[in-house]
C-alpha cells in the first residue's frame, strides 16, 4: 500500500526521483551544514507556533496575560534548541518581531470567534482512499459546527510569502478528516507568522477539488507502484537547494561524477 502524507505528497511534486531517494530507497544521503541565518528566521514561527499550540490546548481565551507569562518559557526552549549565534541587537530585533506576529496571529484566530465552536488540535487521520493508497496527517487546528455537521481547516504556516503556498495540503487534510469524522470540511486556511501578513489565507475546498486530489494520488501511487520516477531537472533548484543531489542520478550524471547511491550500492537500507 502506498501512504501519502502532506510532506511526502509535496516531495512528489518538487521532484518524483528525489521522492525515491527519500521515501522509497531510503539511501544514507550527507547531509547539508546547517544554515545559521534559515535557523534565526525561522525562531519567530517556532516561537509562535508553540505559544498558539499550548494556547489552544489549555482554552486560555479569557486570560489577557497568559502568552506575558508564557512567552520567555517558550522563547528559551525554542533559542536552546535552534543555538543561534547573534548579536544582542539581532536577539532583540527578532523578539521583538516574534512578538508582532503571535500578536497578529491571535487577533486573526479569535477574529474567527473559536470560543463557539468545537475544535480539534493536531486533528489526525490515517484512511483509505482504495485497496492500495491511503492517506494520513494532522492538522493543526479543526473547527466543528456540530449543529451543521461542517468544519473549517487551519494550519501554522512559519511563511513569509503567501502566493508559494497551495491547497493541496489542506485537501489532503479534507479527504481525511471528511472521512473520519463524516463531516463537510467548506473552506481551509493558513495562518502565517510574518509580522507584515494579518489576513487570512484562505481557500474553497470544493468537491471537485477534492475529486482531482483523489485522481493525482491515486495516479501518482500507480507510479510508484511500477517503480517510475520522472526526474524533474531545474538547474537552479538541483544544483543549488537540492539537499539529495549527491544521491541523484541525475544531478551526477550533470556534474558527471558517479553518485554517491552507486557507490554504496550494498549498504543495508535504513
Amino acid at each position: 500500500m502506498i501512504i501519502w502524507s502532506p510532506s511526502s505528497w509535496s516531495l512528489w511534486k518538487q521532484c518524483p526521483a528525489k521522492y525515491r531517494i527519500k521515501q522509497v530507497e531510503r539511501w544514507k544521503f550527507p547531509r547539508p551544514q546547517s544554515d545559521g541565518v534559515l535557523s534565526k528566521l525561522a525562531i519567530p514561527g517556532l516561537v509562535v507556533d508553540k505559544l498558539l499550540q499550548l494556547w489552544l490546548h489549555r482554552k486560555q481565551f479569557e486570560d489577557n496575560a497568559w502568552f506575558k507569562d508564557n512567552f520567555e518559557m517558550i522563547w528559551s526552549m525554542v533559542i536552546a534548541e535552534i543555538s543561534p549565534t547573534w548579536s544582542e541587537e539581532e536577539s532583540v530585533l527578532t523578539k521583538k518581531e516574534t512578538i508582532l506576529g503571535l500578536g497578529n496571529a491571535v487577533k486573526m484566530i479569535d477574529s474567527l470567534e473559536i470560543t463557539k465552536y468545537r475544535f480539534i488540535t493536531q486533528a489526525n487521520f490515517f484512511e483509505r482512499l482504495n485497496d492500495d493508497v491511503a492517506i494520513t496527517g494532522a492538522a493543526d487546528l479543526l473547527l466543528i459546527e456540530d449543529a451543521r455537521k461542517t468544519g473549517i481547516l487551519i494550519d501554522f504556516k512559519n511563511n513569509h510569502s503567501r502566493p508559494r503556498v497551495t491547497k493541496d495540503q489542506l485537501l489532503i487534510y479534507q479527504l481525511g478528516l471528511e472521512s473520519k469524522l463524516f463531516l463537510d470540511i467548506e473552506r481551509g486556511g493558513y495562518l502565517m507568522y510574518n509580522p507584515r501578513l494579518n489576513s487570512w489565507k484562505w481557500f474553497k475546498l470544493y468537491p471537485v477539488h477534492k475529486q482531482r486530489m483523489i485522481e493525482k494520488l491515486i495516479q501518482a501511487s500507480e507510479l510508484v507502484s511500477k517503480k517510475e520516477f520522472d526526474f524533474r531537472w531545474n538547474q537552479f533548484t538541483c544544483v543549488r537547494f537540492c539537499e539529495v543531489r549527491f544521491s541523484c542520478d541525475l544531478f551526477q550524471n550533470y556534474i558527471k561524477k558517479p553518485s554517491y547511491r552507486s557507490n554504496n550500492i550494498s549498504e543495508v537500507k535504513q
